[in-house]
């Protein structure tokens, strides 16, 4: 046998230990999952005691992120957190964290969720176990006191048009603003980059003119946080231009420019912003790249 047959021979025989290697493994994960799925009965085990120890401001982070089907059985009242990335969100509107999670779940690792999750967070309590689900509580360091929210000012806003023509009045709808562009100007459920949201859906209308809402009488804040992005059905779209997003306090702009094709969320922090006027707005020269939701919080200090 010359040497070129004995190397295809030799690959051969790689080739099939690699393929019994790959069936044992899918046979080791199919024989796993039983016994790494929950039942209802354990879903709603835990359920009950977060509902038995809720307090206002407490979220549910899930771990991994995709066991969806714990949303089902989490009482109403409390929001349920898991999205590719989440381990590492701050979610400073929380003070309180139960991370409900899987670890018997191939390949999740505590230590490695903990790596993400873990700084400035203190465990609350001893885990508790139903199946093969854990419950732990943690006290969020991270957590932040909302002096302002956008979101829920936006009735007491000023909302216009600003361009060329001058400032043009938008008009305040019972839940959203309606502007002569036809575009509003609404809080909703959106997706930047994995991320749901619940942010305001700025609209505007193309070229210099600028979509604008203004805060008046916003309270001095340690920190004015601005997130932002393309919703996600507008994050891929090239060659259309840049977005602009403008962030005001008191005559001091701060202008953070959203790039085409680029999905992402953009985080802008303002440190001690004094207490005032606070104008938003967002300008596109394209009018097709113009799908931007928006949330700006003013935060008091960590942990308060």
């Amino acid at each position: 046998m010359n040497l070129w047959a004995e190397t295809a021979a030799r690959l051969k025989r790689w080739e099939g230990l690699a393929l019994v290697v790959v069936a044992l493994a899918c046979i080791g994960f199919q024989l796993k999952l039983p016994s790494a799925t929950p039942s209802d009965a354990d879903y709603k085990a835990a359920a009950a005691i977060i509902e038995q120890e809720f307090q206002a401001g407490d979220v549910v982070l899930l771990a991994p992120w995709f066991i969806e089907r714990a949303r089902l059985f989490v009482p109403e009242k409390v929001p349920v957190v898991g999205y590719y990335g989440s381990d590492s969100d701050d979610l400073r509107l929380h003070r309180r964290i139960w991370v409900l999670s899987n670890p018997s779940l191939p390949r999740f690792s505590w230590s490695g969720f903990m790596e993400s999750f873990g700084a400035r967070r203190t465990q609350d309590g001893q885990e508790r176990s139903f199946g093969p689900l854990t419950l732990k509580r943690f006290t969020n360091g991270r957590a932040r006191q909302v002096l302002f929210s956008a979101a829920q000012s936006l009735g007491q806003a000023r909302v216009y048009l600003d361009g060329p023509q001058g400032q043009q009045p938008c008009q305040f709808a019972g839940r959203s603003w309606r502007c002569p562009n036809g575009g509003e100007i609404v809080e909703e459920w959106r997706e930047l980059h994995f991320e749901p949201h619940r942010c305001l859906r700025f609209y505007p209308p193309g070229g210099p003119t600028k979509l604008v809402a203004e805060f008046q009488g916003v309270p001095a804040t340690n920190t004015l946080q601005l997130i932002t992005g393309y919703a996600w059905e507008r994050g891929y779209y090239r060659n259309e231009g840049p977005t602009d997003f403008g962030v005001e306090v008191n005559g001091d702009a701060q202008v953070t420019r959203l790039l085409p094709g680029i999905e992402k969320v953009y985080r802008v922090d303002r440190p001690n912003t004094a207490a005032g006027t606070v104008r938003a707005w967002v300008q596109a020269d394209n009018p097709r790249n113009r799908e931007v939701c928006f949330e700006l919080f003013g935060f008091g200090p960590e942990g308060a």
